[in-house]
């Protein structure tokens, strides 16, 4: 058993695990199906069906799991009533003031005040542009929010809430800025009409922290609700993740590298928890409790739940309805899934090759498996043709249960460009540099019953090496999906096509 399916064993384990948490530092569900090379090697596509490979949970049962009761039926036929719907609806809320600010308190605490349209920041941290720049950040944030909410930016022009940027705590208690029935928090916090932020030693994850917190704010003042802990901190999340330049703002993107985002983390969590045996299902995430953001890493899982959901073409359309439920709170999740319940295994599927190859940069329109139904092959072969530059494609042959096949790949194209100069690949790669294991631009295979049922460990988390030649013994009736061997970041400069042909190879008698 090769390396890089003894690591996705290992790593495909899982185990469940509020604001303010610290920032970070930095197949088909049948038998075994053994394939072997022309290569004399033997190698094993594992089965995804198999739980032990990607648990949800210690719950086998099915992420879209119907109700457990006659009273959770009641309350659902209740929450999907027209009469709910209306009651529940999002909107703005009658807000608390948290405090009227005292001028002379503020002076004799050394807590300077600098004002935007839709923000007032008061500070005892020393004065820089980085600081002044807040409110204008802020103020840039504000269409974002209400293009994403379906908010009248017209109507809630006057919208305004305060921020204390702190040093401690101490001075902004002395100042009556920090009500004493203030929960205690680590980093950030959100009510009413302000948010309190603790200064961080990262430009980048000040502005973070402050579009987080002001994300809480912003969905609790003006839609009347934020949803349950995944959505709610996850959306915090994606408008926090941030490019800035002082005059434009970009937000809910996926970082390209780590030194853009210092003190950020998500990819990095991510990472380190799939590799320690902790991948969590979507499913999983949805079910976070009121006190799971008092640790790291759901803030990371949050963060790619919600990016997924929003980049991926099969969930992005109700994904970004569900701001319509977040007055519904928990129920958000059981709409949502719902509504997807359609096309559920390709959303797991591609969601746990996210998290297999979660990678700054992350390009998840190229990543998006290109399905297609097998069909047998009805003459001596079939041929098929996948682009390089993106992740899994069915080739449309079906691989018959009981046979064996030989695969035969050519080709030529461009998986990479360096200083204006095109590296070319055939399908064996190029050993100049390496992916998980396997050279550059190698031609990889993942076997996929078209009926997988999302449940488990998706098919395609496990690659084969093909090169030019492949022998492949099938056990199961199954889709042949190929793709070339890259960074799932670095798909964008690929050009051209790889041709398959696939031939039956006769049993010796």
């Amino acid at each position: 058993m090769d390396l890089i399916r003894l690591t996705i064993l290992a790593a495909l384990g899982l185990s469940l695990v509020g604001c303010g948490s610290k920032p970070s530092a930095t197949q088909p569900s049948t038998a075994q199906r053994p394939v072997t090379t022309s290569q004399q090697t033997t190698a094993t596509i594992e089965d995804p069906g198999n739980p032990t490979a990607f648990r949800q949970g210690t719950s086998k049962k099915p992420e879209t799991a119907p109700p457990k009761n006659e009273g959770e039926r009641l309350f659902n036929q209740f929450m999907n009533n027209d009469n709910a719907k209306e009651r529940f609806k999002p909107g703005p809320i009658q807000v608390h003031e948290e405090f009227e600010a005292d001028p002379a308190k503020l002076s004799v605490a050394g807590i300077r005040t600098i004002s935007g349209t839709h923000l007032t920041l008061y500070t005892d941290l020393p004065a820089s542009a980085e600081l002044n720049s807040f409110p204008a950040l802020f103020d840039a944030a504000f269409p974002h929010w209400c293009s994403y909410f379906h908010v009248d930016p017209a109507k809630h022009a006057n919208w305004k809430i305060k921020a204390c940027l702190m040093s401690g705590k101490e001075k902004f208690s002395a100042a009556g800025l920090l009500p004493g029935n203030l929960p205690e928090f680590l980093y950030g916090y959100a009510r009413n009409d302000t948010v309190w932020l603790l200064d961080q030693p990262s430009d980048y994850y000040q502005r973070h922290l402050l579009l987080h917190e002001g994300t809480h704010a912003f969905m609790n003042n003006l839609l009347g609700g934020a949803g349950p802990p995944w959505y709610m901190e996850g959306m915090a999340e994606y408008f926090g993740t941030h490019s800035w330049d002082g005059k434009k703002l970009e937000v809910g993107i996926v970082p390209n590298n780590k030194l853009d985002v210092p003190m950020w983390g998500r990819i990095k969590i991510i990472k380190e928890e799939y590799k320690a045996q902790r991948g969590m299902t979507l499913g999983t995430i949805m079910i976070y409790g009121p006190t799971a953001h008092l640790q790291n890493e759901p803030y990371g899982w949050c963060w790619g739940a919600v990016t997924y959901l929003d980049h991926n073409p099969r969930s992005q359309k109700a994904f970004r309805e569900s701001y319509k439920n977040v007055r519904f709170h928990t129920d958000l999740s059981r709409r949502l899934l719902e509504s997807l319940a359609d096309q559920w295994p390709e959303i797991s599927e591609g969601w746990q090759l996210f998290v297999v190859n979660s990678e700054y940069g992350y390009d998840f329109a190229r990543n998006d498996v290109q399905y297609k139904k097998g069909q047998a092959i009805t003459g001596a072969s079939a041929t098929a043709m996948i682009t390089a530059d993106r992740g899994w494609q069915s080739t449309g042959i079906l691989l018959e249960a009981g046979k064996t096949y030989q695969l035969s790949a050519s080709g030529q194209y461009q998986i990479a460009q360096e200083d204006n100069q095109p590296w070319m690949s055939e399908p064996n790669g190029i050993t100049l540099r390496y992916y998980n294991g396997f050279p550059l631009g190698m031609l990889m295979c993942g076997l996929r019953a078209d009926n997988w049922n999302g449940q488990g460990t998706a098919p395609l988390a496990f690659q084969e090496p093909v090169g030019s030649q492949r022998e492949l013994k099938i056990e199961t009736n199954t889709t042949l999906y190929l793709k070339v061997n890259d960074h799932p970041a670095q798909l964008g400069d690929n050009i051209g096509n790889v041709t398959i042909e696939v031939k039956e190879v006769e049993s010796a008698r």
